[in-house]
């Protein structure tokens, strides 16, 4: 049965793997299961959410010693020359090329220890909440959608049709987004797992998610997610944990899988093919689950570090944007997601944050992203229009609490529930990568796109680090209302560097050789006032600064 299988799984990657498998009697055990003992597996979990960010709030813009403040020439004028933008200016260069500038001469991004900013908090959106994760954090700044994107709903993993997009960017490439060529990976899943991928939301069906379904040039179709956690639970775990009113079951049932191993290992003993000192071998490890089944039935009250199911979630059907029903929304799916990786039911997962709460008079107010019943209308809850009035302030807060929020009751606990023990000192975070990105850059632009990773994918990412990649020695473009734009690099190379931190080499997802993942065109961009002059030999490398 499926549930014992996934139980057997949990306890070979867990506490107690080292105790279930048969390190000396390896020719016995099926294939996959040798290769999921040799390293736990890797896992990304994506987290979108809506209409950008304010530069001063989301970047450090609070004097540090030994870095310089920019002066900040205030939005009312129009942000002055695009530079003026209050946040710290970084010094260190990067070890390696970030690309060229236009004469040809090589430049490299700056970066910083988090460290360095943890105390408060990084910034007004990362706050004090996330100090504690900021060796395991890396924030980046100056990546750069290259394709003509308004509003849309797969740009933040690599496929830029789809939602609200700018009459340009509809003859843009059919390309799955980056989840999806992971989750049909067997660099991913050696075999087949129980669930792909999950995608979670309290507010929306649609997901920023697209698919092939895993054949290769097929046709692409939009991700649906799972908007009531009861549907979930009821998928993933119904059947993994025994139904019982609630009430936690009378004998731990990981006790009662070890007892079904022992026996299994019992029998084993019996074959007449095992030599006699593998059955010592066998007898020693015998003794050893004993000892661990007694911890098991001793009972020690402690959280479970592995898999722990939820408890079954009440129905919740999210239609409005009550705070109340919100906030519960978002912490049972938060617990499913975490039980889900693991117990590894999955390993990429999405959750898209289209609703959420924030600030409105002072006071805990809902918000639906884009309220298409609000159009025209000053409805307070329609979190798209008080994004786009950035000049006022009433509007700008409401904004930066909603993303306060997020960082503080959606990102944070993922990280605190994932960055418990998996395998020897490694955590399930250390071998995941979360990933908090947006639909759009700064102030509305598809430049700077505001993005977070946390977690290392198994030692891969060198974490600990602010990375900017702006090249300030070129000239603004266009500013308005504190964004700009300037040339920082590719996005494509982030969705570069996350496949290959999953073990892909290029020929598992390129369609072009040495061309990278996804659309590179600029048509629809005029040159005198937007960004084009990117340094594309490098397109479909990783990110320089972000390799361990």
């Amino acid at each position: 049965m499926r549930v014992n299988r996934l139980k057997r799984r949990f306890f070979l990657q867990g506490a107690g793997g080292a105790l279930l498998s048969l390190p000396f009697l390896e020719s016995l055990l099926p294939r996959e299961v040798r290769a999921q003992s040799a390293a736990p597996p890797r896992r990304l979990i994506a987290i979108k959410s809506y209409s950008t960010q304010n530069i001063r709030d989301f970047y450090p813009s609070r004097a540090v010693s030994g870095y310089t403040l920019r002066k900040y020439k205030g939005d009312e004028s129009g942000g002055g020359n695009g530079k003026e933008d209050g946040t710290l200016a970084l010094s260190e260069p990067l070890a390696e090329s970030s690309g060229r500038h236009s004469n040809g001469n090589a430049y490299t991004g700056k970066w910083a220890p988090l460290s360095d900013f943890a105390g408060e908090g990084f910034s007004r959106i990362l706050g004090a909440e996330l100090a504690r994760f900021a060796e395991k954090l890396l924030v980046l700044r100056g990546l750069d959608f290259l394709p003509d994107t308004n509003h849309n709903d797969g740009g933040m993993l690599g496929y830029y049709k789809g939602g609200s997009i700018s009459d340009t960017a509809s003859s843009l490439k059919d390309v799955p987004t980056i989840d999806q060529v992971l989750a049909y990976s067997p660099k991913v899943y050696p075999s087949p797992p129980a669930t792909r991928s999950l995608h979670l939301s309290p507010g929306r069906s649609n997901t920023f998610s697209f698919t092939d379904n895993g054949k290769r040039g097929g046709s692409i179709t939009q991700v649906q997610a799972d908007t009531n956690p009861k549907v979930v639970f009821d998928r993933l775990f119904k059947s993994f944990q025994a139904p019982s009113g609630g009430e936690p079951p009378a004998e731990d049932p990981n006790k009662l899988l070890v007892d079904r191993v022992i026996e299994d290992y019992r029998q084993l003993s019996k074959n007449p093919t095992l030599s006699a000192a593998d059955k010592e071998t066998l007898e020693r490890h015998v003794s050893l689950m004993a000892e661990l089944e007694a911890r098991l039935g001793g009972g020690s009250g402690g959280p479970s570090t592995g898999c722990e199911p939820p408890t079954a979630p009440p129905s919740v059907q999210n239609q409005g944007v009550d705070v109340a029903t919100l906030r519960k929304s978002y912490e049972l799916m938060i617990d499913l997601l975490v039980a889900a990786v693991r117990c590894d039911m999955t390993r990429i997962v999405t959750l898209d944050v289209y609703k959420a709460v924030g600030k409105s008079g002072g006071s805990d107010q809902g918000f639906e992203h884009s309220c298409a019943s609000c159009e025209g209308n000053p409805n307070p809850t329609d979190w798209h229009r008080a994004a786009h009035d950035w000049d006022q302030m009433e509007q700008r807060s409401k904004v930066i609490s909603i993303n306060e929020w997020i960082a503080r009751e959606v990102f944070t606990p993922i990280l605190e529930k994932l960055d418990v023990a998996e395998d020897g000192d490694s955590t399930y975070l250390d071998n995941s990568v979360v990933f908090w990105g947006n639909e759009l850059g700064m102030n509305h632009l598809n430049y700077s796109i505001p993005t977070v990773l946390a977690g290392g994918a198994g030692g891969y990412l060198k974490t600990g680090r602010y990375i900017d990649y702006i090249d300030w020695d070129r000239n603004v473009k266009f500013s308005q209302h504190n964004g700009m734009v300037i040339e920082g690099v590719p996005y494509n190379r982030l969705m570069v560097t996350l496949l290959q931190a999953f073990g892909l080499e290029p020929s598992d997802y390129e369609t072009d050789s040495g061309k990278g993942y996804g659309d590179t065109v600029t048509t629809g961009k005029p040159s005198d006032a937007f960004a084009v002059d990117y340094d594309m030999s490098a397109i479909g490398n990783v990110l320089p600064g972000i390799r361990a």
